[in-house]
């Protein structure tokens, strides 16, 4: 009896030690690491508007016309071009800078897909700008393909809080947060500079439910104990973020478009 009530004492001290032990911190692995367990999601996603939230610019992902493609708005003729190289297409931009004068900029990134696609654009001290003529990538029979201003309506200069060099059309500061995964802005007050990193470019699958680090060492040891479809809470399993503010919705999969549809209970 002594024996059983002796080792009955050192496995509940065991216990208490591992529940008082931290945990280690969280950390980002990539979509990759998912595919393992989650196929059929990450083959989903990858059609997704999340997956193309921001690119590379070149022949797959650029959406607009950049075939000397002119586009006028209010006086100023703004051009998109391509330029060939050993390393491939360029995709480049002529319209006013910073100082209201025509300038060249080769395009870095596209941001979003659909139903219109921007294009970011490199500055110094770090920054992205994006451009305020955006391509409208809906169909022509929807009145798409065609280049359009973000404000039809307004003559917007160099000095306008507005143009697309100044902070409102910034990307570090007003766009990026959002778009991207494990975004840190790393801005330095001192310099007036950033260098913005990030663990993937698009919005994977991380972005929404945490660093995932905890959920694979969960998974692995499930998968183990036989025991990898038991309901348990998520956070058990490794998940950061809950993902249950929205108790009163059913989120379901538009067949055909790897969109998502919200539908109230």
């Amino acid at each position: 009896m002594i024996k059983i009530l002796t080792l009955i004492l050192i496995s509940l001290s065991f216990n208490t030690q591992s529940a008082d032990t931290p945990m280690p911190e969280a950390h980002f692995v990539g979509y990759t690491a998912c595919i393992s367990c989650h196929e059929n999601e990450v083959t989903q996603w990858q059609t997704s508007h999340h997956n193309k939230a921001m690119q590379h610019a070149d022949e797959t992902n650029v959406l607009g016309d950049f075939n000397q493609s002119v586009f006028k708005n209010y006086g100023l003729m703004t051009t998109f071009y391509k330029k060939y190289t050993d390393k491939g297409t360029q995709f480049w931009v002529q319209t006013d800078g910073p100082d209201g004068k025509l300038q060249d900029y080769p395009i870095k990134y596209t941001f979003g897909v659909y139903p219109l696609q921007q294009y970011l654009i490199e500055f110094p001290g770090g920054r992205l700008q994006a451009l305020d003529i955006a391509w409208d990538s809906r169909s022509k029979e929807q009145g798409g393909q065609r280049w359009y201003h973000l404000h039809p309506n307004e003559k917007i200069t160099s000095n306008d809080v507005l143009h697309w060099t100044g902070p409102n059309m910034n990307w570090n500061y007003m766009c990026a947060f959002c778009h991207s995964t494990n975004l840190d802005k790393n801005y330095n007050s001192e310099t007036d500079t950033y260098k913005t990193s990030w663990s993937e470019i698009n919005v994977s699958c991380e972005a929404c439910h945490g660093p995932a680090s905890q959920h694979l060492l969960w998974a692995e040891k499930s998968q183990k104990d036989n025991n990898q479809f038991k309901t348990v809470p998520l956070k058990a399993m490794g998940l950061l973020n809950q993902l249950d503010e929205r108790k009163e919705i059913q989120w379901s999969i538009e067949q055909n478009k790897h969109t998502i549809l919200i539908l109230k209970n």
